[in-house]
């Protein structure tokens, strides 16, 4: 299936899921039901937009300075979240009016430098940063965002440190509305938008307490702190949850390398806890992978969340569009957790997305608005457009 060919509209239930677009070589269809759906009711009211892949970049030259392109492609980026409520949706993706949005969850890598170590690096990691709280606020007040927004980080903003990026969203997290549960370490939190309970991770979700080889970038505790916040949070009340980290699933849902066992946690080398690789003057030590996230700490993830009513997984990295299931082994599972990968918001290139997402009628509706072109969200210049699907998923009890 070409990546730019879709049925108008996809519903997805229980065991029919869509999965559109090719990437990485891989693109799937998995029971593709297709179907019309009039304007969505008044009463459901319940909407946000997700972003990604901002990466701010500073000037390497002159690190107190932004990079003129980064700044306009995301300014662009925040008029169009912000023009975009009160607008019609096509027929072809259901119509009726966009709704204000009770907020924008951003998926990580706001910022492009916070994975480098050099004391440049962290001059341009705290310029971007900053530059990032200027232009987004935080309560849909301070900045040019006029809505409340949930960021978390990726690997660009930080890898394994608490840098200038790691500090700001802890310092943040206790102001942001109705936020009512924050880890431990103040990075990752909780917070309820009507009947759905959303889970903030950050980049990877770990790490798992056995003795497995874990991954490469720090995990800052996020599983420890899913599980309390599921028991405290959801319990056994069927009550739908939203995750929402960084890191794909798809590379690190494979089975587990259990030789591994009782290899050391300690990091194989200094330049590690600095750096975003440790692929180069390092020797491997036992029990640390050169990979991104560990398959042990990806199966110890879903573990923590089968048995919970999970409506969907919401991550970002890949800079492209990914759809699939996971039933904890299989990606490409006929039943499964809905797991949608969003494509890159405002970093280069020449296609760009944001996802529009609303409760219809019992379901969590998805609809992708896509920018084509290198002209990142130009109105005059970019080809600016609804993806011709939508993606539904049932809020009820998946189980």
């Amino acid at each position: 299936m070409n990546k730019d060919t879709h049925p108008s509209v996809a519903a997805v239930s229980r065991r029919s899921f869509l999965q559109t677009g090719m990437v990485a070589g891989a693109g799937l269809t998995l029971g593709a039901t297709s179907k019309v759906f009039g304007a969505v009711p008044a009463e459901d009211s319940l909407s946000f937009f997700i972003v990604t892949d901002t990466h701010y970049l500073a000037q390497r030259e002159h690190p107190d300075r932004m990079v003129a392109g980064s700044v306009a492609v995301n300014d662009r980026l925040i008029t169009t979240l912000n023009e975009l409520p009160g607008q019609e949706l096509p027929e072809e993706v259901g119509g009726g009016t966009i709704t204000a949005p009770s907020g924008v969850i951003h998926l990580g890598d706001i910022i492009d430098t916070g994975d480098k170590g050099s004391e440049i690096d962290s001059k341009m990691t705290e310029t971007e940063w900053n530059f990032y709280v200027e232009q987004y606020g935080l309560t849909g007040k301070e900045g040019k965002l006029r809505y409340p927004v949930y960021e978390l980080h990726g690997n660009h903003d930080s890898p394994r440190h608490r840098n200038a990026a790691i500090r700001g969203i802890i310092k943040r997290n206790p102001d942001r509305p109705g936020v009512k549960n924050i880890s431990e370490n103040g990075l990752h939190y909780s917070w309820d938008w009507g009947k759905i309970h959303f889970i903030s991770l950050g980049n990877v979700v770990g790490p798992n307490d056995e003795e497995l080889p874990i991954g490469r970038y720090d995990s800052f505790e996020s599983l420890p702190f899913l599980i309390s916040d599921l028991k405290e949070n959801v319990g056994d009340s069927g009550r739908p949850v939203v995750l929402l980290q960084h890191s794909d699933i798809q590379r690190y849902a494979r089975p587990v390398d259990t030789t591994m066992k009782g290899g050391s946690r300690e990091m194989c080398c200094p330049g590690m806890a600095r750096t975003a690789w440790c692929n180069s003057g390092c020797e491997r030590s036992d029990g640390i992978l050169l990979q991104e996230w560990s398959p042990a700490d990806v199966a110890a993830y879903y573990r923590a969340i089968k048995n919970h009513n999970i409506t969907a997984i919401f991550h970002g990295h890949l800079h492209s569009r990914r759809i699939e299931r996971w039933d904890g082994e299989r990606l490409d599972a006929d039943d499964g957790i809905p797991v949608f990968g969003s494509s890159n918001s405002g970093a280069g290139g020449g296609d760009r997305s944001l996802f529009y997402c609303r409760v219809e009628d019992n379901h969590l509706a998805i609809r992708e608005y896509r920018s084509q072109g290198v002209h990142g969200w130009d109105k005059e210049q970019a080809q600016i457009a609804w993806s011709p699907v939508v993606w539904r998923v049932d809020l009820k009890h998946r189980a």
